[in-house]
């Protein structure tokens, strides 16, 4: 994948072009909308969002994602296919099938050959005008990549291309769609990339400071299971290890009191269902994908100027070492403004 992101600037123009020479066949309209995401689960949520905020129902539409955010497809009875799956056997599923295909791909141009693919010989074709293919789309509507929430871009892109009317929200909020009956949960994330690796006594340090001695869950990952395992034995008595599948790990997010996780896809689940909740940015640009559960809050260093570089969803190289994961001076009494700053966002 990081292969094809790094030859989209090229492939792309030639993959859209040959799409448009390929011949199709007039087909009757069905009225079926095709939406393509590619990229994590936190993008795939953000969407999902951004569709129940305008009232209407994801599983109406068929999804195009990638194989690592299929757990929330199939959490949310999402009817969707995945392209890298069985690329071959996917093409010839969308083949000049869709009336109305919404490419959600911010950036890459690939998405946009393959929703030329999709759409029928009369079909639409929207998309962001951030995306390198949207020459080729029919309904384009602006993104702002630095610092508008991607829920709002979502619902943006939505609203134009299902000419809805719908008034544009500013500040995105969510309430909570089920009462908090479980202890605060800290989901350990971002450890497999560079930017976002905190260290075992990092994350020691911050927990110590956000718990305020309640009992708490710890759940990760099963790449990250021994790593959580380390940081429960430092909270003995108070911290128990949640095991359970994805749908289990869902409900338990949505009846926690709070959470505290690494910016990433677990922030958006808890914003999916509106739970307060602390999370750390390092690199990632705090305005765009800030948790959206009233009461929640963001933390991060206020002293960087490198911060955050975040663009498109990728991390450029580092010249900085790191800085912004350097943060293992929040023990309680050693935390002060200057050096982080945890703030209302809602």
């Amino acid at each position: 994948m990081s292969l094809l992101k790094s030859l989209d600037g090229v492939l792309h123009k030639t993959f859209c072009r040959i799409a448009l020479l390929l011949p199709k066949k007039p087909r009757q309209a069905s009225g079926e909308v095709l939406i393509i995401r590619p990229g994590g689960m936190g993008d795939l949520t953000c969407a999902d969002i951004a569709l129940n905020e305008l009232g209407l129902d994801s599983t109406h539409f068929t999804w195009l994602i990638e194989t690592r955010s299929k757990s929330w497809a199939e959490y949310r009875g999402l009817p969707h296919l995945c392209y890298d799956l069985d690329p071959f056997k996917t093409l010839s599923q969308v083949w000049n099938r869709y009336d109305l295909v919404i490419n959600t791909e911010q950036f890459f141009g690939l998405a946009e050959a393959y929703a030329l693919l999709s759409a029928t010989k009369t079909g639409r074709i929207a998309s962001f005008q951030a995306n390198r293919g949207s020459r080729w789309s029919d309904i384009i509507a602006p993104y702002d990549w630095r610092d508008e929430h991607e829920t709002i871009a979502f619902a943006r892109l939505f609203v134009q291309a299902l000419e809805l009317s719908h008034d544009e929200k500013k500040r995105p909020s969510r309430n909570r769609l089920h009462p908090p009956s479980t202890p605060p949960l800290v989901l350990i994330a971002g450890r497999q990339s560079p930017s976002r690796r905190l260290s075992l006594e990092a994350w020691v340090a911050l927990i110590a400071q956000w718990h305020r001695e309640r009992p708490f869950l710890i759940a990760a990952s099963p790449e990250d299971a021994e790593f959580a395992d380390q940081i429960a034995s430092s909270f003995t008595g108070l911290a128990r290890r949640f095991t359970g599948s994805f749908p289990d790990l869902c409900r338990q997010i949505s009846t926690s009191e709070e959470i505290f996780t690494m910016d990433g896809g677990a922030v958006h689940i808890a914003s999916f269902f509106g739970v307060p909740t602390l999370a750390l940015f390092t690199s990632g640009r705090d305005r765009k994908w800030l948790p959206l559960g009233q009461g929640s809050r963001i933390l991060r260093r206020s002293d960087l100027a490198c911060q955050p570089c975040t663009k498109f969803g990728q991390v450029p190289p580092c010249p900085n070492q790191y800085a912004c994961l350097q943060i293992e001076n929040l023990a309680p009494t050693e935390a002060t403004p200057s050096t982080v700053r945890s703030e209302n966002r809602i």
